[in-house]
């Protein structure tokens, strides 16, 4: 008999987990729905051909991009900017229009008919994988305290509203490859990635998750500026933790493995820093 229990604890539970995962894979689903509406009226009518939307922005990154796509790497100076003396390009955030390069060399393998095309589905295809950074995000911030189910619950419910959410819209939909569709995937992989290391019993595995964060947190500071939310997001909440006395040694050293892979990275990479 309870080895029957046991089966049927492990059935329900594998099944719950189930259900939880096709929840949030309908989730990813209804955003790339609701980011892809407007593809038709992204066909300008004048040369049958792709045009991003009315945003300006992007099109500084999808001339990037296909500079990129043809010569494999950005020139150093973009004379179409402070003319006639031009612009080096080390200062401005060169990861994404390499995110939009890359992406395109792997999208072209599935059909993908320009860069342009591959520009506009670009944020799409970003904010799908936000989506589910999200959800583990939230997942993670209630695990401990509220146990799997609720936290699963409360994970996809907070994951719906941020498909949703009107103000966000605007920067991830399908035509608007703007910094924001990568950015986000960033700031919650580093929160994430940087709690999952706050929490870990085991030396490998916390160092490791605190040099993801990092890393995590490097490549949104190349994307855009808003990667400042990490650190005034992670570095009060560990102070106040410390005077609680809520920090040991191993914590402290956690929190110091982030931010030194979090800024060698952003210097090495970008004169910004």
């Amino acid at each position: 008999v309870e080895l029957r229990k046991e089966k049927l604890i492990i059935f329900v539970k594998k099944n719950y987990n189930l259900a939880t995962y096709l929840i949030l894979a309908f989730l990813v689903f209804l955003s790339i729905k609701i980011r892809t509406s407007n593809l038709p009226i992204l066909k300008d009518v004048t040369t049958n051909d792709w045009t991003l939307g009315p945003d300006l922005d992007p099109f500084l990154f999808l001339r990037w991009a296909e500079y990129i796509v043809s010569n494999g790497s950005l020139f150093a100076l973009d004379k179409m900017r402070y003319v006639p003396l031009g612009l080096s390009t080390n200062e401005e955030y060169l990861l994404h229009p390499y995110l939009i390069a890359w992406f395109h060399n792997v999208f072209s393998l599935f059909g993908s008919e320009s860069v342009t095309y591959s520009a506009i589905i670009f944020p799409v295809f970003m904010f799908a994988l936000t989506v589910i950074a999200f959800f583990f995000l939230s997942r993670k911030i209630f695990l401990n305290s509220l146990g799997e189910k609720k936290a699963n619950i409360l994970g996809l419910i907070s994951s719906f509203f941020l498909i949703v959410m009107p103000s966000l819209l605007p920067r991830t939909i399908a035509g608007i490859p703007e910094k924001e569709a990568s950015g986000f995937l960033f700031m919650f992989l580093a929160f994430y990635f940087f709690l999952v290391s706050w929490d870990s019993k085991k030396n490998m595995q916390r160092y490791s998750f605190a040099v993801l964060s990092g890393l995590a947190t490097s490549a949104m500071a190349l994307v855009w500026g808003g990667y400042i939310f990490i650190f005034i997001t992670i570095a009060p909440a560990v102070l106040l933790s410390f005077m609680l006395g809520q920090v040991d040694r191993n914590k402290i050293y956690a929190y110091a493995t982030w931010l030194l892979s979090a800024f060698v990275v952003m210097n090495y990479f970008s004169i910004r820093y």
